[in-house]
């Protein structure tokens, strides 16, 4: 419940600490003098939204600072753990602060918080019930989470199952049908993979092959010539033509070195030399002879390796601009064609998995449906009994079950229909009710749904609206029973709500040079009987209307 709620420069608010109690507390106070100003504090204290007009004339910042006393509340403290917080001393401290930038920051116990967070942290600290959330009665799609949180843990237990289910059916079948639509595409690639790595099969490439073929294309195109040189370069070296040969002249050479080492024995470093040149020369002349004895003229041959050559140019237009990159093309081809032949293996897997995870969900999504039917029957019979509390004993409320395409929330759509008038069939609440009507329908749900969902506090702004006689009595007798197992806080212009109430402050405007500012005060005694004098009539000073004051507080 909350124990304090502090408001600095907030609206015409300059600075308000207000301390509350457990039990039935309510605010009054004239039109305009702040009341609806602190509902917005709490609204925003609980991460509603924020404007930057909130903040006071004149000033850069707003502060609003609400502690609470959750109790125990295992929801919070799962949410609480995760976010490595703690209470202190029991109590839970949420802060707001905005400015006029637009700018807010939002503290759980110091700690600071993305709005998101802190907003999930106060849903579990009250439940505020105004114009917005009676818009929410009106709002169909708000009708399921309604009716599921009346079910309680069970069926929200069973309802997360199945969006878990149908966010991974979702999944998979996004997956599938991806797949199924590139099939045509994935088909043609591997064709064409499987084309290029036949035809670089059959090309049967191998690294350095291409210098290979140029250097024997060279080799055998110059065949001639390379015959004529060999002969020439064996004639010179050797067998002399129209000069003496080479290895002869060296002979000759040999036989004056070793005269002339004979004579001065420094020659002898020469004739050693000339002598391993001649074996070298002789060597040469014979891998000459050699080589020109094995030529052969193959034009047959040259014909082939041009022809492969060519093939090797074709390939190389293609898929790289040597063998080595064809080669590395053709195991990336194969890698990617493994990866096709694997989607389509997959896509089988994904077949298989979607009908797999379509009937799980639909089992487990006709199961909900079922607790749904069983809950909509209780929770009719539950609304149509506060409603016959709160003087509505001719409404029937039929909760419809609309079936509809699978989705995260189950089979169905949820809608809240009413007939008030006997004889009328059920319609939308919309259509139905008026101001008031809607007040204690929204205050019927409030009413069976505190008994399951446990939220300490409950905060009522104007639930009286549009009633009065033995129906306000009525409104007033729920409240004060609410109230005896959630704190309530009720900001009325009724004095017989007011009256029956634990805790009465008054919210007053004051006005001095220009500046504005509202308070609050807590009424005792003589001072509760003149505001509830004032709310009966207008004024204070008829003794008839203060004796009817003090009759409804002694009627508390």
């Amino acid at each position: 419940m909350i124990k304090k709620l502090e408001i600095k420069d907030f609206g015409i608010i300059e600075y308000m600490e207000e301390n509350f109690e457990s039990g039935f507390t309510v605010l009054t106070g004239e039109t305009g003098a702040g009341k609806s100003i602190i509902m917005d504090a709490l609204h925003m204290v609980l991460g509603g939204k924020a404007y930057a007009d909130y903040v006071k004339s004149g000033k850069e910042k707003a502060l609003i600072q609400a502690e609470f006393e959750p109790g125990e509340l295992p929801e919070l403290e799962k949410q609480l753990k995760e976010l490595d917080l703690e209470l202190e001393d029991g109590m839970l401290i949420m802060t707001r602060q905005i400015s006029r930038t637009g700018r807010n920051v939002c503290r759980v116990n110091g700690q600071v918080l993305t709005l998101q967070l802190f907003k999930q942290i106060g849903k579990y600290l009250m439940d505020m019930h105004g114009q917005h959330e009676q818009q929410s009665l009106l709002n169909s799609s708000k009708h399921m989470e309604m009716l599921d949180r009346y079910s309680g843990k069970e069926l929200l237990k069973h309802k997360k199952d199945v969006s878990d289910l149908y966010s991974r059916w979702l999944a998979v079948r996004r997956e599938l049908e991806k797949i199924k639509s590139n099939k045509k595409e994935r088909a043609r690639q591997s064709d064409m993979y499987r084309f290029q790595i036949q035809e670089l099969d059959d090309a049967n490439l191998s690294p350095g092959e291409e210098d290979e073929l140029l250097h024997e294309k060279k080799r055998l195109a110059n065949a001639e010539k390379i015959a004529q040189l060999v002969q020439d370069s064996y004639t010179a070296l050797y067998t002399g033509d129209n000069c003496p040969a080479a290895v002869d002249q060296m002979g000759k050479v040999i036989q004056n070195l070793q005269e002339l080492k004979n004579l001065d024995e420094n020659f002898a470093s020469m004739e050693e030399a000339i002598t391993s040149a001649l074996y070298q020369v002789e060597e040469s002349s014979r891998d000459l002879a050699s080589y020109r004895d094995n030529i052969e003229f193959e034009p047959e041959r040259l014909e082939e390796v041009e022809n492969r050559l060519s093939q090797i140019y074709q390939l190389k237009n293609k898929y790289g601009n040597s063998v080595e990159e064809i080669l590395k093309y053709r195991d990336s081809a194969a890698a990617e064609l493994q990866k096709l032949d694997n989607t389509s293996f997959k896509e089988d897997e994904l077949e298989s998995k979607n009908n797999e995870l379509e009937k799980e969900y639909m089992e487990n999504a006709h199961k909900l449906t079922d607790a749904r039917k069983k809950a909509a029957k209780k929770l009719k019979s539950a609304i149509e009994t506060e409603l016959n509390d709160l003087e509505m004993k001719k409404v029937i409320l039929e909760i419809k079950i609309i079936p509809s395409e699978p989705g995260s929330q189950g089979l169905e759509d949820i809608e809240f229909l009413i007939s008030t008038n006997p004889g009328e069939p059920p319609k939308p609440l919309n259509k139905i009710a008026s101001g008031g009507e809607l007040s204690r329908i929204m205050l019927a749900f409030k009413s069976v749904l505190s008994a399951v969902d446990h939220i300490p506090s409950l905060v009522f702004d104007e639930v009286d609206t549009g009633i009065g006689g033995k129906t306000l009595q009525a409104v007033a007798g729920k409240l004060k029973q609410l109230s005896k197992h959630r704190q309530t806080i009720v900001v009325t212009h009724a004095a017989p709500i007011a009256a029956i109430a634990d805790n009465h402050f008054l919210i007053h405007k004051q006005q001095a040079k220009n500046k504005v500012d509202a308070k609050a005060y807590i009424l005792e005694g003589d001072k509760r009987i003149t505001e509830l004098a004032r709310m009966l009539s207008g004024s204070d000073d008829s003794s008839a209307v203060l004796d009817h004051a003090r009759q409804l507080l002694e009627q508390k």
